[in-house]
């Protein structure tokens, strides 16, 4: 067993380093305002009932723009929100495949469609964004706690500082000029991510409109921040504030500011657990607490509560448990999913108790897999839309940080169904260096280049030293941060599972992708990704490279070479593999049927064709030749 040695530090601080190194884009030159929508005619404003006997407004767009109500874009680059029909939205710059909010209604809602608007990006750059819709007045009767709920859906670029970048701002004069409060409506969401659609949204604006006889306004205002995403609004409710209402967001578990899906038993670490919570009710909430289980199956593995404290009104803290849990290392724990739920209780009984806790998807304590992913059976696919200018060539994955010092033999893969097969990959570890700024990305190993293959649309394909089995592509140190990604030229598509953590919490940048890859401090464009690629770490030993046509094992040196190439290849049993060599351009130039019986030598050479790059195929898999 080697041994544990504790990095809280230095890997929190890589963490949360990553997320702030992602780099803005290239932006777009102005466009005259594009009406995509329903014509905006006058309709009624009518209650959608959503709430139980609280509701004093609500519009949800069913008889389209509202009358009273009003559009602005202060900046006058025509970037300005419009009354939206349900469906597709056009192909733009940096969104493709874009459909309007989810929303529990339905139908119409107010959209900001800046990618539109600026498409194509400009040899300049980008223009800024000051623009928001205006609702007619809003009666109250003296209600004590008023708030606003409402559904959106966006994906900002590229800064949420300073605030407020996006808020919903409320008055009781209807120009705006006294009596004034904002209230961010972010929600935590990071820059370069789609928020969730719908995001549920519960705005307390008590502090303004509490008590008011009379009439209040709402705007919600893009100040800056979004120059190349989108914005979408529906559902919205003015109503009475419940005497007690938390909500909660950015919960979070990990090791160390990491939340691993699959963690090496030799790499187990505490788990902390903390979450945010908002008291959104009229009354302080005494007693709360975050309580913790974790559960393996119907057996309570771990359960424990923090220090009881009170939420004042209207008040925003962060609750972690002082006590964290050590999972078991045993080879009978191995392999066993565990679910964390986190809860804030108190002695009050909630409104709305719902959104006062989080489960999370199980995470297992490996073998030799290290994985941030959730494993999933049926992947998505990510990576396929060109970058700012229409590049394609791309590097796309997941941030590791070392807890031990430990030889890293392999990293997996799958592949989206979406990917062509015959598209050519190759996977690459950097160690990132956050002491220079921006963070630097050095190149540990990279893998030759492989051509897909059918049988590996979502599966794991290992990737593995060339030298032959058992041999490290890498020694990690512990207190190092490292990134494992896939490369692409065209075409690929990685597999994803599960989300990116929200912003707020220690594992906020654990994913990223680069145009055109992680090496290059000034590239095209850098986004944090909403879903995780499938890419992982392994630090088995004992596997050797990945087999082909199932029970034949190859590697092949020297690679370059000047034309001679040994190819050794195993197997356990008796037989045949299939060997081909192709160029560039497709054509097949050697092909061959080896028997293969035990440990199997093979030459093959290509001195007599030109020095370049071919592609030498045994049975399913494809590695690159280099004929210097």
């Amino acid at each position: 067993m080697k041994k544990i040695y504790l990095c809280a530090i230095a890997l929190s601080v890589g963490s949360l380093s990553f997320g702030q190194q992602l780099t803005g884009k290239a932006f777009s030159e102005k466009k005259s305002q594009k009406t995509l929508a329903v014509a905006q005619a006058p309709g009624t404003t009518t209650p959608n009932h959503k709430a139980p006997g609280d509701i004093i407004w609500a519009e949800d767009f069913t008889g389209g723009m509202p009358a009273g109500w009003s559009v602005l874009d202060n900046t006058g680059n025509n970037a300005v929100w419009v009354l939206q029909a349900a469906g597709a939205l056009p192909d733009a710059d940096f969104t493709t495949g874009l459909t309007t909010i989810a929303s529990t209604s339905g139908g119409n809602c107010m959209l900001l469609y800046s990618d539109l608007y600026e498409s194509p990006p400009p040899a300049g750059g980008y223009y800024e964004m000051d623009s928001y819709f205006q609702t007619a007045p809003i009666a109250l009767t003296g209600q004590a706690g008023v708030s606003v709920n409402f559904e959106q859906s966006f994906r900002n670029c590229c800064s949420n500082v300073p605030a407020p970048v996006a808020s919903l701002v409320v008055s009781t004069d209807p120009t705006f000029a006294t009596n004034v409060a904002s209230f961010d409506i972010i929600g935590g969401v990071g820059t370069n991510v789609a928020s969730a659609d719908p995001m549920d949204m519960s705005i307390n604006i008590t502090s303004i409109a509490g008590g008011v006889n009379g009439n209040i306004y709402l705007r919600w205002h893009i100040v800056s921040g979004i120059e190349a995403y989108y914005w979408m609004i529906d559902d919205i409710e003015v109503v009475e504030s419940p005497v007690n209402d938390m909500v909660t967001v950015n919960g979070f578990y990990g090791f160390f500011g990491v939340q691993y899906t699959r963690v090496p038993y030799e790499h187990i670490q505490p788990i902390d657990f903390s979450m945010q919570v908002t008291n959104i009710g009229v009354a302080d909430q005494t007693n709360s607490n975050l309580t913790v289980t974790v559960t393996n199956g119907a057996t309570t593995a771990f359960t424990a509560s923090s220090v009881d404290t009170t939420l004042n009104s209207l008040s925003v803290d962060t609750l972690e448990l002082p006590l964290a849990w050590t999972p078991p290392a045993t080879a009978s724990d191995w392999d066993i999913p565990y679910t964390v739920t986190l809860d804030i209780l108190s002695d009050s009984s909630d409104f709305t108790p719902a959104n006062n806790g989080i489960v999370f998807p199980p995470f297992e304590i490996s073998q030799f897999v290290m994985a941030l992913d959730d494993h999933s059976s049926t992947p998505g696919n990510g990576g396929s839309n060109p970058g700012p200018g229409g590049v394609t060539e791309y590097e796309a994955g997941n941030q590791f940080d070392a807890i031990i010092n430990d030889d890293l033999y392999a990293l997996e893969l799958v592949t989206g169904a979406n990917t062509p097969v015959g598209t050519f990959i190759d996977v690459v570890l950097y160690q990132i260096d956050f002491t220079a700024t921006p963070a630097t990305y050095t190149q540990v190993w990279r893998s030759a280049s492989y051509g897909i293959v059918a049988g590996d649309i979502g599966v794991v394909h290992s990737f593995y030293h060339a030298a032959g089995p058992n041999t490290p592509i890498a020694s990690l140190i512990a207190g190092e941060t490292y990134f494992a990604a896939v490369h692409s030229f065209v075409d690929y598509e990685y597999g994803i599972s599960g989300l990116n953590p929200p912003a707020g919490t220690p594992a906020a940048a654990h994913s990223a992708i680069r145009y055109p890859n992680m090496a290059t401090p000034n590239a095209n464009s850098s986004f944090g990704l909403t879903n995780t690629p499938m890419i992982r770490l392994n630090f088995d030993g004992t596997t050797g490279v990945e087999l082909t046509n199932e029970e034949v094992v190859f590697n092949v040196h020297p690679n370059p070479s000047n034309g001679l190439f040994n190819i050794n290849l195993s197997s356990d049993e008796a037989n045949t593999v299939q060997l081909s060599v192709k160029n560039l351009v497709g054509q097949t130039i050697i092909n061959e049927t080896v028997s293969v019986s035990g440990k199997t030598n093979h030459s093959i050479s290509l001195a007599n064709y030109s020095k370049g790059v071919y592609f030498l195929t045994v049975g399913n898999e494809t590695v690159k030749l280099i004929v210097e």
